[in-house]
C-alpha cells in the first residue's frame, strides 16, 4: 500500500489540472444537490483513516499512509480521501490550499473541523514537491505568491519544462543560460507559462541592479 497520489501528467511532465471523469461526475452531482454534510473532528477522521489502511493491509502506524486515507470534510468531494483528490483533481486541491495558506499566513487561527481538515490536507500535499509547485503557481497567478513560491513554479514549456523557475534562472551551463536569454526575447501571450517566467526573470534581473529593492519584495 502506497501513500503517494497517482498524479496524472501532461506531456511536459507537469501535473494535469483537468479533473478526471470521476471527479467531473461527482462535481456535477454536487452542483445539482449541494446538500451540506456533517464535518467530523480530526480524531474521528484519523480513526477512520487508520481503519481503511488496516483493511487494505497497510501499516496503520505510518503517518503518511494515514494522511493519504484521511477523508475530506468539505466541498464537492466530501468523503473522498486526500489521495483520491490529488489523483483526480489537482486544480481543485491547489485552489483550496492556496486560499488556506493565505488565510493561515494572515493570522487566521480558526480550529474548526473544516480548517483542521485543510491543515491536514496541506500536510499531505507537502509530501509532494510537484503538488506544492502547483499551489505556488496558483498563488503567483492570483497575485498572492511570495518570492519563494515563485521560485518553485515549474517552467512548463521547452526543453527544461520540468525545472523550477529558480533552478533554470540560476543555471550556469550554456544551454540553460541560452534558453533564459531566448525566453527574454520572446513575445508571450497573457496568462501563459512563458509570460509568467518572463515576469520572474525581470524580477530576478532587477534584484541584481544597484539600488534595487531588497530580495523578498514581490513584483507582479
Amino acid at each position: 500500500m502506497d501513500y503517494s497520489a497517482q498524479f496524472r501528467r501532461e506531456a511536459t511532465g507537469e501535473l494535469t489540472l483537468k479533473p478526471s471523469p470521476e471527479a467531473v461526475a461527482l462535481a456535477a452531482a454536487y452542483r445539482k444537490n449541494p446538500t451540506p454534510g456533517r464535518s467530523w473532528p480530526a480524531a474521528r477522521v484519523k480513526e477512520e483513516a487508520i481503519a481503511r489502511v488496516a483493511a487494505a493491509g497497510g501499516d496503520s502506524s505510518c503517518h503518511q499512509l494515514v494522511l493519504s486515507e484521511s477523508a475530506l470534510q468539505f466541498g464537492q468531494y466530501r468523503g473522498k480521501t486526500f489521495k483520491w483528490l490529488l489523483s483526480n483533481d489537482v486544480n481543485y486541491a491547489a485552489m483550496v490550499l492556496a486560499v488556506h495558506q493565505r488565510e493561515r499566513e494572515a493570522g487566521d487561527t480558526n480550529q474548526s473541523f473544516i480548517m483542521g481538515n485543510k491543515d491536514a490536507l496541506l500536510r499531505y500535499a507537502g509530501l509532494f514537491p510537484v503538488m506544492m509547485a502547483a499551489i505556488s503557481e496558483r498563488r503567483v497567478r492570483e497575485g498572492h505568491g511570495t518570492p519563494a513560491q515563485e521560485d518553485q513554479v515549474l517552467v512548463g514549456f521547452g526543453n527544461f519544462a520540468a525545472m523550477s523557475f529558480k533552478d533554470l534562472y540560476e543555471a550556469t551551463d550554456r544551454d540553460r543560460k541560452g534558453f533564459v536569454k531566448w525566453v527574454k526575447r520572446q513575445s508571450s501571450r497573457p496568462g501563459t507559462k512563458m509570460e509568467l517566467f518572463q515576469k520572474y526573470i525581470r524580477r530576478r534581473d532587477a534584484e541584481m541592479l544597484p539600488g534595487s529593492a531588497p530580495p523578498g519584495m514581490n513584483f507582479t
